[in-house]
């Protein structure tokens, strides 16, 4: 099925609006390859008159979200690009650990999360339940210090009601958890079942999964003291990620941290953040809280 100029231009147009995603005329392919499936489905016998039935109801509603689904489908997997869950396990989680100690010693009366991390655009869960795997380990690792499961929250959260249904389950086909998981983590993390994995409860309960549009206002009154945004913000134009980053500000900490992916940066879009170094790699902290 062919894709005019002028129909990706209205695609293009639509899934920015519903979205906040830009796709270029680089990108056009993605488009046709993972938008065609739901015009045929549909019946549609060009994207035009997809895009016509999209502006109706009672189509309007429910392929809404097919699209999205559809087109920020994006390639995950368990620790992948390892250096960042390198740094944060080598360097943040001992720094976090403290924080813990030190709030506990001052209430010890305080009995929920001390740390929150978020993982924005988690996709199927993949990054959430590494975190989750990290900080366990790191919980055994120092396990006569008193810190626990309960003193950490993870909040992740994604558009694509389709990949958070799949991140809720938990449950990972033999090909999904071979990309990143050792023997040993599967074995101590996951139940195997009908060739499929499934995340065991104690990192399922740390995990609050919430659909969000990270391009429309969004009201957290929780401050985080880590958010990871990897490989999301490349599809954002230059005046989403200025808000982003503007909603971002505010939901962190003071002297909390943010993780991009290998291939972003803050650069020429917000002066509220600042780099900083750990192992090999990049995390920004407030500019003010430096």
């Amino acid at each position: 099925m062919e894709l005019s100029e002028e129909e990706f231009a209205s695609m293009r147009a639509y899934i920015l609006r519903i979205c906040g995603m830009d796709i270029r005329e680089e990108k056009k392919y993605l488009i046709k390859q993972r938008i065609e499936p739901l015009v045929r489905a549909l019946g549609c016998s060009s994207f035009g008159e997809y895009h016509q039935k999209l502006m109706q109801e009672p189509f309007a509603s429910y392929e809404k979200d097919l699209v999205i689904s559809a087109i920020t489908t994006n390639e995950t997997s368990f620790f992948r690009d390892t250096k960042p869950f390198d740094a944060f396990r080598d360097h943040l989680l001992p720094r976090l650990g403290k924080n813990i100690l030190q709030i506990k010693q001052k209430n010890l009366f305080n009995k929920g999360p001390k740390v929150r991390i978020w993982s924005a655009g988690t996709s199927t869960g993949q990054e959430a339940y590494t975190i989750a795997i990290l900080i366990h380990e790191y919980i055994e690792k120092n396990r006569y210090s008193g810190i626990g499961p309960k003193d950490f929250s993870i909040m992740a959260s994604d558009i694509s009601p389709v990949a958070l249904s799949k991140a809720e389950a938990g449950i990972y086909s033999e090909s999904e958890a071979a990309r990143g998981l050792s023997d040993i983590y599967l074995k101590k993390y996951f139940t195997f079942n009908n060739k499929q994995w499934k995340v065991n409860e104690s990192l399922r309960r740390m995990v609050e999964f919430k659909r969000l549009n990270l391009a429309e206002p969004f009201s957290i009154t929780t401050q985080f003291d880590l958010i990871f945004c990897r490989n999301v913000l490349i599809y954002f134009d230059e005046n989403n990620k200025k808000q982003i980053f503007e909603r971002f500000s505010k939901a962190l900490a003071a002297h909390g941290h943010i993780i991009l992916g290998a291939t972003e940066n803050i650069y020429c879009i917000t002066d509220k953040f600042t780099s900083v170094r750990y192992g090999d790699s990049i995390f920004y902290v407030k500019s003010d809280h430096l």
